[in-house]
């Protein structure tokens, strides 16, 4: 291994970098978003979409008091929270509706998964029908040709925010950083 002539490395290192300089000084040149914003982002989202189905399995085990509550009407500007439309976690009520609940879900599985990774151009007809397909069952729902079922409230939500925390995090990737 050939030494630099700085004295900090080897000359492969010293070039490497050199390299990743001009790289980023290159004019119209974007360098790809950091692994570590990424993770963090990825962490984020997580976090996130876990929380709502948390809360109630927290209050249902845990004396959480006026916390659980300010916790749980964090969500209410989000959603309706109508019982009949809403899940219960080991007696505890969720703080959103069961649609809200899977787009939160989904964007947790998004987040970890974060596959397949397509260009912000090929991610626009996949958002563009997620939400088609959830609003048709949300049109076809209050419509009265069906009744509230939770299985399709959470699998179109969860579809829809799986895609959405995807798309977000393949555009991330792709930002200079």
């Amino acid at each position: 291994m050939a030494a630099c002539p700085s004295g900090r490395g080897s000359l492969a290192e010293e070039q490497a970098a050199a390299a990743d300089r001009a790289a980023a000084a290159a004019p119209g040149r974007a360098r790809r978003t950091g692994p570590s914003r990424i993770w963090a982002a990825r962490g984020a989202l997580g976090l996130l979409g876990a929380l709502p189905w948390c809360i109630p399995l927290a209050r249902s085990r845990l004396p959480l008091g006026e916390l659980g509550a300010a916790l749980d009407l964090a969500f209410a500007p989000m959603c309706h929270r109508m019982p009949g439309r809403s899940i219960a976690l080991e007696g505890v009520m969720m703080p959103l509706c069961s649609r809200c609940a899977g787009i939160f879900a989904g964007v947790a599985a998004g987040a970890a998964i974060a596959r397949p990774r397509l260009e912000r151009a090929a991610w626009r007809p996949i958002l563009i029908a997620a939400g088609a397909l959830m609003a048709i069952d949300a049109a076809t729902q209050d419509l009265g040709l069906h009744p509230v079922w939770h299985p399709t409230r959470l699998a179109t939500g969860v579809v829809f925010g799986y895609a959405a925390a995807a798309a977000f995090l393949a555009q991330l990737a792709r930002r200079p950083g």
